[in-house]
């Protein structure tokens, strides 16, 4: 028995890091938006873990699967880099485990709970996981496996990388930086549940880009160029831009590896089972 799925990758504009009473990473409140490109996993009964594909050392799929208490041999095809903002990460790991409950007949909402605890337990992201379940522009009122919030919008979506990669760890790692992301994330979260929209989503995501810090001058170069031909903000977290704008938009972007895709309104799912 085989099952193949299929995960859109995500791109968060703001957010705020949550915690829980003990002071342990829970998850975040935020934005941001599915696309059409992600991961696909395909996935077999095995003896062993074992995870192959462009997915690195595959170490939080690795901690996913073992938290679902099954074994499988899993070859993931992921369309966009890592640590760009795309939430990759999340993407593979979820799809692994989406195609796994189905293999081991558990509930989809173990695979997202397991995909999610890894990401926050290997520090590689905080929400991708809830968000890219859902699909579409999503807000995030609360942190952890509820309170998503789905919006159904048709977009051309550019993404566009930039420079160099961002470890996520890096950054939810240091204190002072939290901070900012937190206090910026609260205020952009409000002004979004009050109006939200797709532009309102590139106006605050740039806004929280900025006001953080998380911009550096090249990018923040970039993004005033690319806002004079369409909409653009910086992907979290990493050196990319989301932006729309047809075909003005893709030619400035042409001189970077850049993506197109459409806003992905499905979230994750299994595509196929195959029986022996």
């Amino acid at each position: 028995m085989k099952a193949i799925a299929f995960c859109p990758a995500h791109i968060t504009g703001f957010f705020e890091v949550c915690y829980d009473e003990e002071g342990n990473k829970v998850g975040s409140r935020g934005a941001g938006i599915s696309v059409t490109r992600g991961s696909y996993a395909e996935v077999l009964p095995s003896k062993a873990i074992e995870i192959k594909g462009n997915v690195g050392k595959g170490e939080v799929t690795k901690e996913a699967i073992k938290m679902l208490g099954v074994k499988v041999k899993a070859k993931i095809k992921n369309e966009l880099p890592f640590s760009q903002g795309f939430g990759m990460s999340a993407a593979s790991t979820l799809a692994t485990c989406l195609a796994a409950c189905r293999l081991y007949g558990i509930e989809e909402r173990e695979g997202v709970k397991a995909a999610h605890m890894a990401e926050i337990k290997m520090a590689t992201g905080l929400g991708d996981v809830v968000a890219s379940y859902a699909g579409g522009m999503e807000i995030r009122r609360e942190a952890g496996l509820e309170g998503v919030e789905k919006i159904e919008w048709r977009e051309k979506i550019f993404l566009a990388v930039v420079g160099d990669e961002i470890e996520t760890r890096r950054v939810l790692l240091d204190e002072k930086m939290v901070e900012r992301i937190n206090e910026t994330g609260r205020e952009c979260l409000k002004e979004f549940i009050s109006s939200p929209s797709l532009d309102r989503f590139f106006e605050l995501s740039l806004y929280f880009s900025l006001n953080t810090g998380l911009a550096n001058e090249k990018m923040k170069r970039i993004l005033k160029e690319a806002n004079k031909i369409g909409r653009a903000a910086m992907c979290m977290l990493g050196n990319s831009i989301i932006a729309a704008g047809g075909k003005e938009m893709r030619k400035f972007l042409s001189s970077y590896t850049n993506y197109e895709c459409f806003i992905d309104n499905e979230g994750a799912r299994v595509l196929a089972t195959f029986f022996p």
